[in-house]
C-alpha cells in the first residue's frame, strides 16, 4: 500500500510577540517539532491531542494552507514545500473546517456544492453529475434546493462535506468537524466519513477530541506540545489510559469503566472501546463465575 501523506522530521515555527511591562519581547513557537509519519492510501487516521498540541497546524500543512518551516512533507507525492504542486496538493486533500459556516458560499446548496468544480475548470454537465452523486452520498438530495442558512448544524457539515467530495480527492482532512454540533449531528457526520472511507477508500484524516469518534480507526495519533508521542490502533492507544491523561485527554467512557473494573480486582479486557465489547465481557464473567 502506498503513502498518501508522509512527513520527515517536519517542523512548523512561528514567532510570536507579546509585550511585558511595556516591552516587546518574541518567542519562537515550535507548533510541530521534528514530525515523521506516513499515513497510507485508504486508511482511517485519527489525531488527538489538547489545544494547542499542533494537531490543527499539521491539517493546515497537509492541505497547504501554509509550508513547513524545516523537514519534508508529501500530501500524494506531492512536495508541499513546492509552490508548484499546490494545486495538485489541494486537488489530493481536501479540507473540512470546524465551522461549516466558513465553507459555505452559496445561497442554494447544489450551488454551493458545485463552487469547487466550477474553479477547477470541470465541465458544467460533468458538475452537474458530480453534485447529483455526492448529495446522494451524504443523503442530502432532499435539500438541494434549500438554502444553507436553514439547515441544522450537522446538515451544513454533510454539505460541506459534499463539498469537498466533489472535487474528488483521494484524501479528506477533517479538522474536528463535529465540535460545534449536537450529538445527533456528532453521529451523522462520522457515519458520512466512515462510509466515505469503507465503500469509496477514501483517506480520512480526521482531528477531533471526542475519543468515541476514533475507536473505528484504522491508526490513533497523539500530537502533544508538537510532537507525536503516540501511535497505534485504538485499541493499543486507549488501553494506557494514565498516560493518556498525563497528555490532557480522555478516554472513551467504557474503556475507563473497564480501567476502574480492573482496579478493583474484576478480571475483565483493558482495551474494550465499546458498549457492545463491555457487554460481551460481562456475560463472560458472568458465565465464569
Amino acid at each position: 500500500m502506498s503513502s498518501m501523506i508522509k512527513a520527515e522530521n517536519l517542523k512548523y515555527e512561528y514567532i510570536k510577540t507579546f509585550d511585558n511591562d511595556e516591552v516587546t519581547h518574541t518567542e519562537v513557537i515550535k507548533a510541530l517539532d521534528d514530525v515523521s509519519v506516513t499515513i497510507e492510501k485508504g486508511s482511517f487516521v485519527a489525531v488527538l491531542g489538547h489545544n494547542g498540541s499542533g494537531k490543527s497546524t499539521f491539517a493546515k500543512l497537509i492541505n497547504g494552507l501554509t509550508s513547513p518551516t524545516g523537514g519534508s512533507l508529501w500530501v500524494n507525492g506531492y512536495d508541499t514545500k513546492n509552490e508548484e504542486f499546490i494545486w495538485d496538493i489541494r486537488k489530493s486533500a481536501g479540507m473540512v473546517f470546524q465551522n461549516p459556516d466558513n465553507q459555505i458560499v452559496a445561497t442554494v446548496v447544489e450551488e454551493d456544492v458545485a463552487f469547487g468544480p466550477e474553479n477547477l475548470g470541470v465541465k458544467p454537465e460533468t458538475i452537474r453529475e458530480r453534485v447529483a452523486d455526492v448529495l446522494k452520498t451524504v443523503r442530502m438530495t432532499a435539500f438541494r434546493k434549500h438554502s444553507p442558512a436553514k439547515l441544522s448544524g450537522g446538515q451544513k457539515q454533510r454539505i460541506a462535506i459534499a463539498g469537498v467530495l466533489a472535487m474528488q480527492p483521494e484524501c479528506i482532512v477533517l479538522d474536528e468537524p463535529t465540535a460545534m454540533l449536537d450529538p445527533e449531528g456528532r453521529k451523522d457526520v462520522i457515519e458520512t466519513v466512515k462510509k466515505l472511507n469503507k465503500e469509496q477508500g477514501i483517506t480520512i484524516v480526521l482531528i477531533t477530541h471526542y475519543m468515541n469518534e476514533t475507536v473505528d480507526a484504522d491508526k490513533v495519533i497523539v500530537i502533544d506540545d508538537g510532537k507525536f508521542v503516540m501511535s497505534g490502533t485504538p485499541k493499543e492507544i486507549f488501553v494506557q489510559v494514565d498516560r493518556l491523561k498525563g497528555y490532557g485527554l480522555d478516554v472513551p467512557q467504557v474503556t475507563e469503566t473497564a480501567h476502574e473494573l480492573r482496579k478493583m480486582g474484576i478480571d475483565i479486557p483493558a482495551d474494550i472501546l465499546t458498549t457492545e465489547e463491555m457487554v460481551n465481557a460481562i456475560c463472560q464473567l458472568k458465565s465464569s463465575i
